[in-house]
């Protein structure tokens, strides 16, 4: 009985230590260059949007659009890929918004958020604002599927 219980508890033991050594393993984590240059290319994919969108670049922001993308409005209304295509006007006169704190949330090696804050000047109420952009790798070319604007609470009434 005795016996039946060491190999037992030598089988659980050997268990355990190969179900952390494969945890282990599965949890290396990406090499820093790699994430850093992962960050950076969807930095450069998001301001290159952003820039095109300023220029009034329409045809860059066609291409650049998945076809099943959807955009969240700050009122919660929502639109397609037709409706920002057909918002994309040359450049606007009046100062450009402020954007600030970019990041990227690697969802995984084809698919990431790229958040920001902006301030949009003269917008009463939605004028500070938090933007979330998810975007997804396509045969290796990266793809807006999705995007949401939320008025910051905290400002939202700031009318200075």
């Amino acid at each position: 009985m005795r016996l039946c219980w060491a190999v037992f508890m030598v089988f659980c033991l050997a268990l355990s230590v190969s179900a952390f050594a494969r945890a282990g393993a599965a949890a290396v984590s990406v090499p820093p260059e790699t994430a850093a240059s992962f960050r950076q290319e969807l930095m450069n994919t998001q301001k290159a949007f952003l820039d095109a969108i300023d220029r009034g670049d329409a045809d860059y922001v066609r291409n650049t659009v998945a076809d099943n993308f959807m955009l969240i409005e700050t009122n919660g209304d929502s639109s397609g890929k037709s409706e920002l295509v057909q918002g994309v006007k040359p450049e606007r006169s009046g100062p450009k918004p402020i954007l600030y704190d970019f990041n990227v949330v690697e969802l995984d090696q084809d698919c990431a958020v790229v958040t920001y804050k902006a301030v949009f000047h003269g917008a009463p109420i939605d004028r500070y604002q938090h933007l979330s952009y998810t975007w997804v790798r396509e045969a290796s070319q990266w793809k807006l599927k999705f995007q949401q604007a939320t008025v910051n609470l905290w400002s939202a009434h700031d009318l200075d």
